[in-house]
């Protein structure tokens, strides 16, 4: 399968999990609607599928998410084999991710950083100049 097919695919795959998911078709408890997949992976052969799942609640959330989708992956791939039209389709494999964390801390670095310049007094130019000489 050449990578532009896999990509579309991916894109496929994530789009229709993410409906299944905020849609409630999944019914294990462990899988809240305030989980996201981050990425989607298709192998070269289209055999499988490792699937990101991200939760706003942190990686200790994520994992449970996984886990749930996990058990509910039969279910969850006959319902892609229903939607994608693929002569094989992949095993879903789901892995936690703390991408959604990761980019929260760095958003929140990032604030502090800018309120720690802004408190900072401002250079006028005659500082400067004076500075420069």
């Amino acid at each position: 399968m050449d990578e532009t097919r896999r990509a579309r695919l991916a894109t496929r795959i994530v789009r229709e999990l993410s409906a299944l998911v905020q849609t409630g078709a999944v019914k294990d408890p462990r899988v809240d609607r305030l989980i996201g997949f981050s990425y989607c992976v298709v192998a070269k052969d289209g055999s499988t599928a490792r699937v990101g799942v991200s939760s706003y609640r942190g990686l200790a959330a994520a994992e449970q998410a996984a886990a749930g989708l996990r058990s509910a992956s039969g279910y969850l791939q006959s319902r892609m084999a229903k939607v994608l039209n693929t002569r094989l389709t992949p095993k879903l494999r789901f892995v936690a991710d703390d991408s959604i964390e990761i980019a929260q801390r760095t958003l929140h670095t990032l604030e502090e950083l800018g309120e720690d310049r802004d408190d900072a007094a401002p250079i006028n130019a005659a500082q400067r100049d004076s500075s420069a000489s």
